[in-house]
């Protein structure tokens, strides 16, 4: 099948979908339950139908050899579905749930973090139990962090858009293995709901939110594993706003002596929607829409500056650490910034050791290498001077 045919194909299903859940009154989101929602949405009839029809696209169109990861999806899905439907309500007990399915699957595919790259860590994560903790670790955090920032409508179907499109491009681009059938039909199948989503006719619900967030962790963790060049902080940069919303809440909550599951009005999305509300006076739905889109917009600008940076490790931990701590909104990028300097102090720089010139600085630079660069090149310089 095309993918517009795709395409059509998911949106008639979601349409079929929302007619029948209005209809019986089935998987409505029910604003008087959740403050945390209903302070952002302002809705009452809207159908949590796009995580049903996420996971009942990978089921139909998936290949057969899925079948068992298809159980594990299956899973992770029903927790959230259990959520919507308030029968799960222990966030404990749904946390417990998560843990369950996430070692399920390490122990099944066996597809861990296992390096960092840093020697220390790297050597830690040999330990079987720490690398199974780790990962674990890792892949709540997204799940419950992209749950914290499902309050808008557009964000984090938007978010994973661009997540999926960026490993897609990069793939092609570079001939890197990646899953392009579960890439493909997880990109194709969210833009169908995005358009949902996009007019307020549809939410994602828990079970959405736990499921695409569990299917881009796995996803990029195989991603990194299969292909050596890409650093671990490129995966963590793509990863890096669920993350932060989720470590810096349960600090924030920590702070103020509340438990990390208390919902609050403090999340970015939500900051975002009161000062465009308050401050603006835009309409309620509007400001909805455009927090997660302004969000969505930023990340597409950081994704896009760290794009050619995908094997530079420092590079990427200056860009994570400067998003995390909110100092500058541009993440540095040595590579891009010093590209031609480098080469000319590579080539100077080789010239002296080899006796051929006095002194590297021949012209001025327009830029010094920092000091990572400058080990990196002594480096290079040494290697090549012994063969």
């Amino acid at each position: 099948m095309s993918i517009i045919g795709t395409i059509i194909s998911v949106m008639l299903m979601t349409l079929i979908l929302n007619i029948v859940f209005k209809k019986f009154n089935i998987l409505i989101d029910q604003t008087s339950v959740s403050n945390h929602k209903s302070f952002i949405s302002g809705h009452k009839t809207i159908p949590l139908s796009g995580g049903l029809v996420f996971f009942l696209v990978l089921i139909f169109f998936l290949p057969e050899n899925y079948k068992y990861l298809n159980i594990l999806f299956f899973f992770i899905f029903l927790i959230g579905l259990l959520s919507d439907l308030n029968i799960l309500h222990s966030p404990t007990l749904r946390i417990i749930f998560q843990i369950t399915i996430i070692i399920l699957y390490l122990l099944l595919f066996d597809n861990f973090v296992s390096s960092i790259r840093i020697d220390f860590f790297d050597d830690l994560l040999n330990v079987f139990f720490i690398k199974l903790l780790f990962t674990l670790f890792c892949i709540l955090v997204l799940i419950n962090g992209t749950n914290f920032t499902d309050g808008v409508n557009t964000l984090v179907i938007g978010y994973f858009i661009l997540v999926f499109s960026n490993i897609l491009y990069l793939s092609n681009l570079h001939n890197f293995d990646l899953d392009i059938s579960l890439v493909s039909i997880c990109l194709i199948s969210l833009l169908a709901i995005y358009i949902f989503n996009f007019f307020g006719k549809m939410f994602l619900g828990d079970g959405g939110s736990y499921l695409i967030s569990f299917v881009a962790g796995i996803t990029l963790i195989k991603f990194f594993n299969d292909n050596y060049l890409i650093s671990p902080y490129y995966i963590m940069a793509l990863l890096w706003y669920p993350a932060y919303e989720n470590l810096f809440s349960i600090v924030r909550k920590k702070i103020q002596k509340k438990t990390p599951s208390t919902p609050d009005s403090r999340h970015l999305h939500q900051l975002i929607f009161l000062y465009l509300y308050k401050s603006f006076k835009i309409e309620k739905n509007l400001s909805n829409l455009l927090s997660g889109i302004i969000i969505c917009l930023y990340n597409l600008f950081y994704f896009f500056i760290i794009f050619d940076s995908y094997f530079y490790t420092a590079t990427l931990v200056y860009s994570v650490f400067f998003n995390v701590f909110n100092k500058f909104i541009v993440p540095m990028n040595r590579l891009e910034i010093q590209t031609n300097d480098l080469f000319y102090h590579l080539h100077k720089q080789f010239l002296v050791k080899l006796g051929i010139i006095k002194t590297s600085h021949v012209r001025g630079p327009t830029m010094l290498p920092d000091p990572i660069s400058q080990s990196e090149i002594d480096e290079m310089i040494e290697l090549m001077s012994n063969k």
